[in-house]
């Protein structure tokens, strides 16, 4: 079972980091939605908070999760 979440771990990370690199827009990495919209206020919360970052450094946090969940999916394995 482990084996299977750290493939599923690996895939979700490699398509992170391709999103982040050759999917998203400037206009993607910018909140556009209000606070409380959805019911996931933490969420909701971070990306107000990193959309005021300038987009080289949300397009870093967010290939920077996608290593990381490689990282974890290849440690699982």
């Amino acid at each position: 079972m482990t084996v299977f979440i750290g493939i599923l771990l690996i895939l979700w990370g490699i398509f992170i980091v391709y999103a982040s690199l050759f999917r998203m827009k400037k206009k993607d990495l910018k909140d556009q939605g209000a606070i409380g919209a959805s019911g996931f206020f933490e969420l909701e919360l971070l990306l107000v908070l990193t959309s005021k970052l300038p987009a080289g450094v949300v397009k870093g946090f967010i290939l920077l999760i996608g290593v990381s969940f490689i990282a974890l999916g290849t440690v699982m394995i």
